[in-house]
């Protein structure tokens, strides 16, 4: 731990949620790079370590309760989501570090994504936004929380297959994922209801989004914002017919942000969303799976406040 009393952040204790490995190891240097800066101001802050989800989350609910005055993850969107809880039961800000293969949360704020310093004094300078968080209520009664897109079916498998890659880096990394799990494309029948209407449709994969982009950078839904109260659901259809050159194309659109343009994807709006699929296929919230459909979805306006640039 470190603090001072001469410390002029606005920001109070910072407890510091880390995880070293995110980015393939880029979390080990970004954390020292932003210790160093934390030292340098003299901001009383504690760094807390973790491998896995598990210890994320509950190192975050353990800061809290010793009274953090906000919670800062160095690593990747996969760790921001792990301590979305304790932030947001706690009423604690969030700051983010990027350290990770998307950080699609930090980009969704305007974080710099390769200036550590610049990441670090916008949590120091106090300036906070409010935004929406999504809510994932499972059929086994978990329930979870997440930053930015709900994606299942091929999107979470393809989410899956990149944290076993270590090259090449940021959105090429999740397009060779992609690539590589075309093979292993299934087509599912989803049952969807988004608020009061219902469809069925068979398709590759449905995303919630609450922000615009996954896969460092892909825009699946450039119109979601955090802050207007509602999902942006996209739909990828399956067709029958030449099935993976066709998502091969679609995947050229998201890579490309041209996804309005390409008939092979559906959206639609709204504050709930009811998602049931055969064959059952897997959730990933902010790029890790956590769990399965059926899953209800539903929004939570204005849930936290994270630290942003003016």
């Amino acid at each position: 731990m470190s603090a001072s009393p001469e410390s002029k952040s606005a920001v109070g204790h910072l407890a510091i949620v880390a995880n070293p490995t995110s980015g393939h190891g880029a979390g080990q240097r970004v954390l020292g790079a932003a210790t160093a800066v934390l030292r340098g101001r003299g901001v009383s802050h504690e760094v807390l370590t973790a491998d896995t989800r598990e210890q994320s989350a509950q190192l975050a609910a353990k800061a809290a309760e010793r009274g953090a005055d906000a919670i800062v993850v160095v690593g990747g969107d996969g760790t921001v989501q792990t301590v979305l809880r304790a932030v947001h039961s706690n009423r604690l800000p969030l700051g983010i570090i990027p350290a990770g293969s998307g950080n699609d949360a930090a980009r969704m704020l305007d974080i710099p994504l390769d200036d550590v310093a610049r990441a670090v004094a916008i949590v120091l300078d106090g300036n906070t936004r409010r935004i929406d968080l999504g809510r994932a209520s499972f059929s086994d009664g978990t329930v979870d929380l997440f930053c930015t897109i709900a994606a299942t079916g091929f999107d979470a498998a393809v989410a899956e297959r990149a944290r076993d890659l270590s090259w090449p880096s940021g959105r090429a990394l999740f397009a060779l994922a992609a690539l590589r799990q075309l093979p292993k494309l299934n087509r599912h029948h989803y049952q969807v209801r988004v608020d009061d209407v219902e469809v069925e449709t068979d398709a590759a994969f449905t995303a919630i989004a609450n922000g615009p982009t996954y896969g460092a950078g892909m825009r699946i839904a450039p119109h979601a914002s955090a802050d207007d109260g509602v999902f942006d659901i996209v739909m990828g259809s399956h067709p029958r017919h030449l099935p993976r050159l066709s998502l091969l194309r679609g995947l050229a659109q998201v890579l490309y942000s041209r996804v309005e343009k390409n008939p092979l994807f559906k959206d639609m709006q709204g504050r709930e969303v009811d998602l049931y699929c055969d064959p059952p296929a897997d959730v990933s919230l902010d790029g890790d799976i956590v769990g399965s459909l059926p899953t209800v979805f539903d929004i939570i306006p204005g849930a936290i406040d994270v630290y942003a640039p003016h």
